[in-house]
């Protein structure tokens, strides 16, 4: 029994006295394994030391561009390559690291411009657990510097947030304030920027949402006037789905994209000009190819400063692919309130699958088109615009033109390149924006 007793304790202080060299090799493979899947074509991950010893490690990690973006910082004299230091620590049940870049003097040349101090502008505090989740904390320093063109100030950038081990993220992004400073007096300042998103790295994009805000936006011009922008948002949010319903088991060729990003704001003020109210604007691309467009972003993101005939072939290859596999494109919401009311609009276009070269063809285009167009102004504004109103008075009789309490309404459907009215009627899509010139 005693027996027993010190066999537990000194199994018990055995495994405290191994564990840090333990956890220390987890956190290498771990550290290896993300090395190993970080593959991009834009950017090349090189392990250069990893001293791993029995509390802590030391490891150095260089980053370095490649393909055209490596080109253009090469063209504007900036560095190419980066190295981040990182003091690994062992602990129980997770790996902590405090990762900073290395002060090399090209880089220093490039961060002195904004931070003077010759420190790292950037720490990376992390902790990630033996099972793989990690939580993040990384702070850039504040600002303060510039050229002989704008000045910028800044308070200390902070995001925050955790990574499992499947690269799904959740994070949030605080800014107090920035500002930035010509030398002739004009201003732009940002204040309280903060930003949230969930979601997680899919190839080269990032599927799930983004959100950022500030909550004023000012811009104030030689003459010290200045037009100011309320809560100011970005909402982008990047889904994907497949054809035969489950994106997990899908083929590349199967798997959709539909993005959906909408800007919006609060009030714009212009002293004396102009004042708008609840304004949001919705840009959505849905049903796209996810194969064709990351090959067609991937190649314009290649593309030379004066691509070859070759390049621009290839570039019009997947932009054949992308439109013969069918997408659609919105505008919606688009909401404003004026003086005069409310503005109201939505408009969307799709082309439908089956159309082939459509850069060798663009009139065939027409043919796959379809859509639907909605727009509300005010009366007083359509009225008291003299070509505005006159346009829409060409309109009327084809029974695209309505008016009623909430204003004057344009409404038309899009089949192939008609545009018919709520009553029928039945004009080129050519002939319905000449109207409007």
């Amino acid at each position: 029994m005693i027996f027993g007793k010190y066999a537990a304790v000194a199994g018990a202080v055995a495994i405290a006295v191994l564990w840090p060299f333990a956890t220390g090799q987890i956190g290498q493979s771990q550290y290896e394994a993300e090395i190993e899947k970080a593959k991009s074509p834009y950017l090349a991950i090189e392990n250069v030391s990893y001293d791993r010893g029995y509390l802590s490690s030391d490891v150095v990690t260089k980053f370095s561009l490649t393909g055209s973006t490596k080109a253009l910082y090469e063209e504007e004299g900036l560095p190419t390559s980066f190295t981040v230091l990182s003091e690994v620590g062992h602990g129980f049940l997770s790996i902590s690291s405090i990762s900073t870049l290395e002060m090399t003097p090209e880089v220093k040349t490039l961060s002195e411009v904004l931070w003077p101090s010759g420190e790292s502008p950037i720490t990376l505090v992390s902790e990630t657990s033996i099972f793989g989740d990690t939580q993040f904390d990384l702070t850039v320093r504040a600002m303060n510097g510039g050229d002989e063109e704008v000045t910028i100030t800044s308070s200390p950038a902070n995001v925050s947030g955790t990574a499992d081990k499947d690269g799904n993220m959740i994070y949030q992004l605080e800014m107090p304030s920035v500002e930035l400073s010509g030398v002739e007096g004009e201003k732009f300042t940002f204040s309280e920027i903060t930003g949230s998103g969930q979601g997680k790295m899919v190839d080269e994009m990032w599927v799930g949402q983004q959100l950022m805000n500030v909550k004023t936006t000012s811009l104030t011009d030689v003459t010290g006037m200045a037009a100011t922008v309320t809560n100011l948002g970005i909402n982008v949010q990047n889904e994907m789905d497949a054809t035969n319903g489950d994106v997990t088991t899908a083929k590349p060729e199967e798997l959709r994209i539909t993005s959906k990003n909408t800007i919006s704001f609060q009030k714009l003020d212009v002293p004396e000009t102009m004042v708008l109210d609840n304004f949001k604007l919705g840009v959505n691309f849905k049903d796209l190819d996810y194969t064709a467009m990351m090959a067609l972003a991937e190649k314009a993101d290649s593309l030379n400063a004066e691509p070859t005939d070759e390049e621009m072939m290839q570039l019009a290859t997947y932009l054949d692919g992308l439109v013969e596999s069918g997408m659609t494109f919105e505008l919606k919401p688009l909401e404003v309130d004026t003086p005069e009311g409310r503005v109201d609009a939505k408009f969307d276009l799709t082309v439908e699958p089956g159309l082939g070269s459509v850069t060798q063809n663009f009139g065939a285009l027409m043919s796959k088109l379809k859509g639907n167009l909605l727009v509300n102004v005010p009366a007083a504004y359509v009225h008291g615009v003299p070509a505005v109103s006159a346009s829409l008075s060409n309109l009327e009789p084809y029974g695209f033109i309505s008016e009623g309490e909430n204003g004057v309404t344009l409404e038309a459907k899009i089949e192939g390149d008609q545009a018919v009215s709520p009553t029928g009627e039945r004009i080129p899509i050519g002939l319905l924006m000449m109207m409007f010139m």
